[in-house]
């Protein structure tokens, strides 16, 4: 997969921009607050058809303006493709692929696929569980975007449910079926975490050892809602689920909030044995971190038989030298955007193309 072309208006501090990439090695340094890290929200945004960074759409906007657009052309499975997200103020947005509007958002999905990683996603391993979720959610809408419907759904009835239990006098036959709604969409995401988990933790366990010359033997352990989840089939796991919320039913009334499914669900990391969050060092949870992002970009590959584009905003400045050099050597046959403010480190870098960008101008070297 290969970015060719990058076009933005009105997005961002951007008032108009049209960038071509030809190669495979994109360096785009520049003082801080100069735009570089929009040029890569830009991009990402392509792979959920929202901003990675979780702002509002209407955020996006550059100011004083009533709308925003991107385009992006890219190559994906030897096809040129052109996408388009408009974006106006009051909430509206669309999105076309090829020239076709996407009614909703499962349709794009899997279109686009990215790996994104900034100095925020070193707190997958040390951050809290909701940071673990949301990587991972992200992860799996790209590959199975019926995991992203399955989780839309679950979201909203968790609201409703929420909003029910937050009432004066609940009503309880709306209780049931809503609890019965979150049973039949909660179930089909914990199926999906588990395989993702597992073929992850596959994939990991060898980039870790290879990382840390065969010291560190990681484990990654998804801390399902219903238990121990690997082995289960749908109806199990539905089951499972049911058992949970007639039993949590008194402390949920209580509450008054939905303290069952996947919404607070966590994963942990282990490093020889020893949780990493709790007893890792700095550097441990650093690796772990690089480990899970570059687990999911060969793991993209080895499910749709192309790499991600890789993008790293400023992610060099937080990691020592030895974990710089695990990076740069693990870039062939993939397309890699750099944002950092110090390019040198990277003019030895073969075929690499440069930018600066200065006051939302994009200045090719």
């Amino acid at each position: 997969m290969k970015v060719q072309r990058l076009e933005l208006k009105n997005f961002r501090n951007y008032e108009q921009q049209s960038i071509s990439f030809e190669n495979d090695r994109i360096i785009i340094h520049g003082q801080n607050a100069q735009g570089k890290t929009n040029l890569l929200e830009g991009i990402c945004m392509f792979s959920l058809g929202r901003s990675e960074r979780r702002y509002r759409d209407s955020e996006l906007i550059r100011f004083g303006q009533e709308r925003a657009s991107v385009g992006l052309e890219f190559n994906a499975n030897d096809r040129e493709n052109r996408a388009e997200i408009e974006i106006w103020n009051g909430k509206r947005k669309s999105i076309t692929y090829n020239d076709i509007p996407m009614k909703k958002s499962s349709e794009w999905m899997g279109k686009f696929r990215v790996v994104y990683f900034d100095p925020d996603h070193l707190d997958i391993v040390k951050g809290g569980p909701k940071i673990r979720r949301n990587n991972l959610d992200v992860f799996i809408s790209q590959l199975r975007p019926n995991y992203f419907s399955c989780l839309s759904g679950m979201k909203k009835i968790i609201e409703s449910k929420n909003a029910l239990l937050k009432s004066q006098a609940p009503n309880m036959a709306m209780l049931e079926i809503l609890n019965q709604k979150l049973i039949e969409s909660a179930a089909n995401v914990i199926l999906y975490r588990t395989e993702y988990i597992e073929k992850l933790q596959d994939v990991s366990h060898g980039t870790q050892l290879d990382i840390s010359g065969g010291k560190e033997d990681l484990e990654i352990h998804y801390l399902s809602c219903v238990g121990e989840s690997k082995g289960l089939n749908l109806e199990e796991v539905k089951n499972r689920l049911r058992e949970k919320l007639e039993n949590s039913l008194k402390r949920e009334m209580e509450n008054r909030e939905a303290s069952v499914g996947p919404h607070r669900e966590d994963i942990s990391y282990m490093i020889n044995g020893q949780d990493v969050r709790t007893f890792g060092s700095q550097g441990q949870k650093k690796t772990t971190a690089l480990v899970q992002k570059f687990s999911e970009a060969e793991l993209i590959r080895r499910e749709t038989g192309e790499y991600p584009v890789l993008l790293l905003d400023d992610i060099m400045s937080e990691l020592d030298n030895s974990r710089q050099d695990y990076i740069l050597n693990q870039l062939d046959n993939m397309q890699i955007f750099i944002t950092c403010t110090d390019p040198e480190r990277f003019r030895k870098m073969e075929n690499a193309l440069f930018f600066k960008v200065e006051n939302a101008a994009v200045i090719r070297e």
